[in-house]
């Protein structure tokens, strides 16, 4: 997955972008939109090369609404071209599971247990 994103020029964002499990919102309809709340002005960006289904068998879809995803995040970035950064982790929370891991060093993670086998 890939994040394109023109995040503010400025040490805030330098800052912020050499950390990992960065704080972030992520929304998921038609397109996957990733928020920044820390950066100075907040910002946001649009996920390219994404699978839905492979997100939906990590990251549970949520019931009704605008968004099938519409939660907190935690995103490990790594820098590959102008306004390009590859999405090396991401994590999703969801009240009743916790954190769901999405990606784990740049590929999905393994899937998710949600529910109990009976």
């Amino acid at each position: 997955m890939k994040l394109n994103i023109d995040f503010p020029e400025n040490m805030i964002t330098d800052d912020l972008l050499k950390q990992q499990r960065i704080p972030c919102f992520c929304k998921v309809s038609t397109q996957f939109e990733i928020f920044f709340s820390d950066t100075v002005p907040e910002s946001s960006g649009v996920v390219s090369d994404w699978d839905r289904r492979e997100l939906e068998l990590r990251a549970i879809a949520g019931a009704g609404g605008h968004y099938t995803h519409f939660a907190n995040g935690l995103i490990t970035l790594k820098k590959i071209g102008d306004s390009v950064f590859e999405i090396v982790d991401l994590e999703i929370f969801y009240r009743a599971f916790g954190w769901c891991a999405v990606l784990r060093n740049g590929n999905y993670a393994p899937l998710g247990s949600f529910w109990d086998e009976e």
